[in-house]
């Protein structure tokens, strides 16, 4: 151990013939090309200071100090350091030529170490990092300009630990398998690669002679010779080998043995034996030639297929074991860009819609059982293989991929996969839609662009526009122009209800429960009213650039967002109410207008819980108008409400509390007045009853409920509208008043309940209004009062539901919205008048009627054929 007199370092020699521990993961310069030469002529000339020290038994000697550089004689082209006095340049302290097998060091970053021919230790130690890193790129010159071809340098890392020093080389003489590899030199061969591996730069030089010497192909051939004459030894020792080169992490010598299909095969094979594992032996090449691979349609470029089930085999089955991170990391990048080769073709040679034409009707017709049976086995292939290849796109976030799988004719094959009888295709039919969906919900609902599936009719802002100016002549330009602009926006969702009928009928008949619930979600998602701004976010809102004249005819009018979201969704949902919701409720409705109490639908519970669950969905997200219409008139509030009384676990009766619950807290009028016209708590209070002495989920669940209608009663808490709950809970008190007073003893709710009713009726009263009638939030507004008895909901047949179901639902319908609804303690207010001031035409042909408020007289009477007698109290206002 030595030290310099303007250095601090510690200097520590190695034995070049000791021991080391090579770093791997150290990335130090592979060989160097002749321009890189080129770049290193210039290396050692400069004269760097060091001290030069000479080992004299366990001490460094300081020899002096003085200008180092490196030359090569011109005469004898040998190399050499020479060190010259920085006091007297005449004075050579150190003259060492560079030769032999002499093996250099560099340690702590400015020392260069090394033993001579004669056996003299000497050291170099520099005064700059950068004069260290000179000499070192002078030796790194001699030694591969074959100057002296035979030295080598080495980087030594210190161990932060107690242990050996690391050591990489940095260059030095290579070690090359024999070229022409066999049966009786295959263990040298295993002992050069596994020696080659300690260093990268030995890596790099053994990686580009195998590629070179198509070293592999040799292996292969050594490989099959030994399997013929079943050499046990050279397979393993074969296949030991080819494990070491994996191991080299070079991206050369990967890409040379998966280059074809011949050393793919050949790579397998090598591969089955494992000395590890001498009793077994693997069949991949079995595998991969007679089972796994299916071609499902002709294509012109079979090998790129081919290509990444051999790569995915590789990775996921014959590599598993024994690939590093790196190694593991290559084989993902070959995959990738084999993947990326595979949808190009895709997309330029047609092949999708060459496949989706097997799902063509006209392509069904067979001619017997075994051509039928070989016809739908290629249709299932086709599925595995696109849902093969949809899980890869959504990988790679290839949304072109998916767009053009949708436009090809997807969903001819979705609707076949969705239809088998084997669980594996429609589990896989549904995941493709999901997986669509998720990518772009407006795919699977064909938001297109094209004229084909253009709706020309005018949008209904266009109606408004023609009725505020009556007088005013059109044109025949005009009507061309907005038509022109119609014509351009291309912006109907459609309403083929094709895919939705699909999902609805697997939710419904389907007996997975997976498959049920995939279906829920997807079909949730179609559902949502939010459908149209995801499918276009990025189409203008003045739909196509279409003007339209303003009330002074220079002004142009443009769509706001919610009246173009409108002329998207408006006959989409339509359809599903029209189309698909009678067959999707199906059972809720038979559930309603069935005159049983009690039936057993122990059968069907999930699908009734997912129903309910649905239901709350659609009356929440869809417009009051289109969604109320269908569920009223089906008494599909009926059917849930049964539910409570029905033979079924009571996980089906707390999903069907929680849907009227959310019924009741959208604060909508006739809701609220069906489900008392109706009879529906009966049910509830039944339920209520069989659980009002139990501590468990059912009796909270139920006492929330009131609790709930407690909270929105109270106007310190709800300020807001507070009709509606305040109707139903006089109804509860003057029919359960026993069980509300009495059984609920426990808890406050019941009182509060009662209490609340109570101060109502005073208030009422004392402001002059009947007891039996219901005061609105404005009591300073009331004018008269008009008793109105009426059958079912206080409205007649026509006057409640004016379509059925059978029948498409009209614009007319949103009357209702102008209604304040209070949901959770959020208000939603309806539309109010335009700017004009001017009332929409539907506005003024229901303004007698919005103009009052309908209020139900607490006394009611159940009657089983009319739905019982309702007193409604119609409230005018001054402002009316």
């Amino acid at each position: 151990m030595i030290k310099t007199d303007t250095q601090s370092d510690d200097v520590r020699t190695l034995s070049p013939n000791s021991n080391s521990n090579i770093d791997t993961n150290l990335k130090s310069k592979p060989c160097i090309s002749e321009d890189e030469l080129k770049v290193l002529e210039g290396a050692g000339r400069t004269p760097r200071r060091v001290k030069v020290y000479l080992l004299n038994g366990d001490d460094w000697i300081d020899n002096g100090t003085g200008f180092c550089i490196g030359e090569i004689d011109r005469e004898t082209r040998s190399p050499y350091f020479l060190v010259r006095n920085e006091q007297d340049s005449d004075n050579i302290i150190l003259k060492s030529f560079l030769e032999g097998s002499i093996q250099y060091q560099r340690q702590q970053e400015t020392l260069i170490v090394w033993t001579d021919s004669n056996g003299s230790d000497l050291a170099l130690s520099f005064q700059e990092t950068e004069g260290c890193a000179d000499l070192c790129d002078f030796i790194i010159r001699v030694q591969q300009g074959n100057f002296s071809p035979g030295i080598s340098l080495y980087y030594v890392i210190p161990n932060s630990n107690e242990g050996d020093d690391i050591t990489e080389l940095i260059t030095g003489p290579i070690r090359y398998p024999p070229e022409e590899p066999n049966a009786s030199n295959i263990c040298e061969v295993l002992e050069t690669v596994n020696q080659g591996a300690n260093a990268q730069y030995t890596r790099t030089n053994i990686s580009d002679f195998i590629v070179e010497k198509e070293y592999f192909m040799k292996l292969v051939k050594v490989f099959t010779e030994a399997e013929e004459n079943k050499d046990i030894e050279t397979l393993y020792a074969v296949s030991d080998v080819i494990k070491s080169l994996f191991l080299y992490n070079e991206s050369s010598i990967l890409e040379n043995m998966l280059s074809s299909e011949e050393k793919i095969m050949g790579l397998v094979g090598i591969l089955e034996y494992d000395s590890e594992y001498p009793d077994f032996k693997a069949s991949h090449r079995e595998y991969l030639t007679k089972q796994a691979f299916t071609t499902v349609i002709p294509v012109g470029n079979i090998g790129i297929f081919k290509r990444d089930f051999y790569l995915n085999y590789l990775k996921d089955v014959v590599l598993a074991r024994f690939l590093d991170e790196p190694t593991f990391g290559l084989l993902a990048s070959l995959i990738y860009a084999n993947q990326m080769e595979i949808f190009e073709f895709i997309k330029d040679a047609c092949i999708l819609e060459q496949l989706f034409k097997i799902y063509d009707d006209e392509n069904n017709q067979t001619n017997g059982s075994h051509n039928e049976e070989g016809i739908i086995s290629q249709k299932r292939d086709g599925v595995k293989m696109v849902h093969q290849y949809v899980l890869i796109a959504r990988t790679l976030q290839n949304s072109d991929f998916f767009s053009l799988l949708v436009k090809s004719g997807l969903l001819k094959m979705i609707n076949f996969a969705l239809r088998d009888i084997e669980d594996q295709i429609r589990v896989l039919g549904t995941e493709l839609i999901v997986i669509i969906i998720e990518q772009d919900v407006s795919l699977v609902n064909a938001i297109d662009h094209d004229e084909a599936t253009i709706d020309n009719s005018d949008p209904p802002i266009l109606e408004e526009l023609t009725h505020a100016h009556p007088n005013e002549k059109k044109s025949d330009e005009s009507v061309e122009d907005r038509n022109i602009s119609s014509k351009n926006t291309g912006l109907k969702l459609s309403d083929d209800m094709t895919l939705i009928s699909i999902l609805s009928k697997l939710l419904v008949e389907e007996k997975n429960v997976g498959l049920k619930h995939q279906a829920f979600e997807a079909l949730k998602t179609l559902l949502d009213p939010n459908i149209a701004s995801s499918g276009n976010s990025g189409i203008s809102p003045t739909i196509g650039g279409g003007v339209f004249p303003g009330s002074n005819g220079n002004d142009e009018y443009k769509f706001a967002p919610d009246e173009f979201k409108e002329i998207n969704t408006q006959n989409y949902f339509n359809a599903f109410y029209t189309e698909v919701a009678v067959k999707l409720f199906k059972k809720l409705i038979d559930l309603g207008n069935s005159s049983d109490v009690m039936v057993d639908v122990r059968k069907d519970e999930l699908l009734y819980q997912l129903l309910c669950e649905l239901v709350s969905f659609c009356t929440r997200e869809h417009k009051s108008p289109v969604s109320r219409t269908f569920f009223l008139e089906n008494h599909i509030i009926s059917g849930i409400a049964k539910l409570l009384s029905s033979k079924c676990k009571i996980v089906l009766k707390l999903a069907s509390i929680r849907c009227l619950k959310n019924l009741i807290l959208l604060n909508d009028e006739f809701y609220t007045r069906y489900t008392i016209t109706q009879d529906v708590w009966v049910f509830f209070f039944k339920f209520f009853e069989t659980v009002v002495d139990e501590n468990n989920l059912a009796n909270s669940t139920c006492l929330d409920f009131l609790e709930m209608i407690n909270r929105n009663c109270d106007k310190n808490i709800n300020p807001n509208k507070r009709t509606n709950y305040i109707l139903l809970a006089k109804y509860i008190c003057n029919n359960y008043d026993d069980f509300v007073r009495n059984k609920l003893n426990y808890v406050t709710t019941g009182r509060k309940l009662v209490d609340l009713v109570e101060n109502e009726t005073r208030g009422l009263s004392s402001n002059g209004v009947h007891s039996g009638g219901i005061i609105d939030d404005d009591d300073d507004d009331v004018d008269e009062i008009v008793e109105i008895k009426t059958d079912d909901l206080g409205l007649s047949e026509d006057e409640m539901v004016p379509n059925n179901a059978s029948t498409p639902i009209n614009d007319e319908l949103e009357e209702e919205e102008d209604q304040d609804l209070m949901v959770n303690g959020c208000t939603m207010r309806g539309d109010d008048d335009d700017s004009s001031g001017k009332k929409r035409p539907r506005e003024e042909n229901s303004e007698t009627e919005t103009s009052k408020r309908m209020e139900v007289n607490d006394k009611t009477t159940a009657n089983n054929d009319n739905f019982g007698k309702v007193a409604l109290t119609a409230i005018t206002s001054d402002q009316s």
